[in-house]
Formats: structure tokens, sequence, C-alpha cells
């Protein structure tokens, strides 16, 4: 496995004049009318970056945005790299890197989760402030990228608590919205939880379940880039509710929040 890290920076920079500090933003391609909010926008289409590893049925919408959003410098990549696509331990971090190596000092992971937590209803938002990773899987798995150091990197501290307090602080203070804190745990996908193993990660102590975002937040901490997880409830676990999860539901209920939850993310990106 390799990570064509800086062949990939090198296919940007021959496209787009680099101009840090940047705020990097994950932001999957279910929320990408907020590409509406860049200013002075340049897209580079994953497709356009040969180095880059594209699969599966999202590839024509996977995306490096750069522009700014409220005078604040961006750099966004628009769609998530999952596994269950069939992509390797170290793909997973190679746009992690990427993002570091142009010039993010800080970074924004956005998410979608389910409640495991009776105190969590759909339509909250949570930020994450540890990790359980049941995946099996780690992004520095084998990976040659050694720039940052040896690969055993202590994981404690992961999540940045200057950038969680401001998250928690802008959304109160400027939009009245209470963000919740949470352990998050993470198994592989694409398919649900079972009943069992939602009650086992709830006896492990964890808020929300999701797919991906445990191995950003690892390439993150090797590469030392300062990380918050700004995530939307947009579903009951399998174990809290009698209704069968659906993928459709998920999307309504994302369509339905989009509007706070875009607008605290440009007032968030405005205050980091």
């Amino acid at each position: 496995m390799r990570n064509n890290v800086d062949e990939v920076v090198k296919a940007i920079k021959d496209k787009v004049k680099i101009e840090g500090p940047y705020t990097g933003i994950i932001l999957g391609t279910c929320f990408s009318s907020y590409l509406d909010e860049v200013q002075d926008k340049v897209e580079i289409p994953f497709t356009e970056l040969p180095e880059l590893k594209t699969l599966g049925s999202d590839r024509e919408e996977n995306k490096f945005v750069f522009g700014t959003i409220n005078g604040k410098k961006v750099i966004m990549i628009l769609g998530r790299i999952h596994y269950s696509l069939g992509y390797d331990y170290c793909d997973i971090a190679t746009p992690i890197f990427a993002l570091k190596e142009l010039g993010c000092e800080k970074l924004i992971l956005c998410s979608s989760l389910g409640a495991i937590s009776h105190k969590l209803r759909v339509g909250d938002i949570v930020t994450i402030d540890d990790h359980i990773n049941l995946t099996g899987r780690n992004p520095l798995y084998n990976c040659d990228y050694d720039k940052y150091g040896h690969k055993f990197i202590d994981m404690s501290n992961a999540y940045d608590e200057q950038m969680i307090d401001t998250l928690i602080y802008t959304a109160k203070k400027e939009m009245a919205i209470k963000v919740k804190r949470g352990v998050l745990a993470e198994f592989p996908g694409p398919s649900a939880e079972t009943v069992a193993e939602c009650q086992f990660a709830d006896q492990m102590g964890a808020d929300v379940m999701g797919f991906n975002v445990c191995s950003e937040i690892i390439a993150a901490k090797y590469c030392k880039l300062p990380v918050v997880v700004y995530a939307l409830v947009t579903n009951y676990v399998s174990a809290y509710t009698n209704n069968k999860i659906k993928h459709e539901d998920i999307v309504y209920n994302r369509k339905c929040a989009s509007a706070y939850y875009l607008e605290l993310l440009s007032r968030l990106v405005t205050n980091l």
C-alpha cells in the first residue's frame, strides 16, 4: 500500500494557487448545496487527480473545493472515502495528509450519526470527545507516509478541546442551539448494526454510532492537524426504536435539518 500524498499535493498545486492558512472541512455529498455558500470557488474533482484512488458510485461527486466562507479561507473535501467501497487502509488517510500539506491548520469533520444514548434526539447536533473503534481498521496500518514520525501515536485528547468549546459557544451564543458531547462507536458498515451490536456499544459507554470518522481522526492526529467533529443525529439505532432503519429516512432527516446545520457550520468557520 502506498500513500501518494506528495503527488496529490503537487497535482493540486498545479491547478490552484495555494494561499493558506486554511480551515479544512470534510463535508458529505448529502450537503453539497453548501458549496453555494463558498466564495471565490475553485473545484478540483478527485477524477482529475490520477494519483488519488477513486472508487464507488460517488467518485464523480468527490472533489477538493478551495474558496472563502465569510472571509475565511477554506479547503473543503466534498464526499467521504468509505472502506466499504473497496479502499485500502491507507487510502482514507491520503486526503487528510494532503489537507495538512496544503496549509490547513484546523479540520472540521462533518458527519451524520445514529443515536445510542436516550439523551439524544433526531435533529440534535453532537460533537465527539472520544471514540471506540470497532471496525478493526486503522489508516496508519502499512502506511508508508512517515513524515510525522512513528505510527505508534498517543490517541488521548484526539479531539481538540478548544475547537469543541468554540463550537458549543458559537451554537449557544449565536443560534440558541445546544451542542451535545458524546462518545462515538464506529462499525465498518455499510449495513446497519444489529440490536445486539447496539446494546454492546451502549454497554461500552458509546452515545452515537457511525462510519469512517475514527479513521479520519487517527490520520489527523498523526499529522498533528487539530480536529473537531460536527455531527447531526439523523436516526435512532435499531436497539432504540421499533422502526426499521431506512436510508431514505436518514436522507429526509438531513434535509429537514440542513438549514440550521449549515448556518452553524458557517458561523463555526468564522469563529475558529
